[in-house]
């Protein structure tokens, strides 16, 4: 069994390649575009109070009374970024 191994030039190499090229940029393409979609932005209690200028207190009575949603991790509170912007298009109007 024999095999040949034939040389080829940079211009040959570079069409052979070039789809794969575009494959890697599409790829690359969705991964950004996913991980925009998968990450969702939480705030602590403390950042939310420093954002509204609020105190704790009214920040978890806001919560109590459904103005805010929020999320028990563990021990921590945290807020959805679209839950905090929605309390701000309602203050601003």
């Amino acid at each position: 069994m024999k095999q040949y191994i034939s040389v080829i030039g940079d211009s040959e190499l570079q069409k052979r390649l070039e789809p794969l090229y575009e494959l890697k940029s599409d790829i690359d393409n969705l991964k950004s575009e996913i991980n925009k979609k998968a990450t969702a932005k939480f705030y602590t209690i403390l950042q939310v109070c420093e954002i509204l200028h609020l105190s704790r207190s009214t920040v978890y009575r806001m919560i109590r009374n459904g103005d805010l949603k929020a999320h028990k991790a563990y021990r921590r509170v945290l807020i959805p970024e679209t839950s905090l912007k929605n309390i701000l298009i309602t203050i601003n109007n």
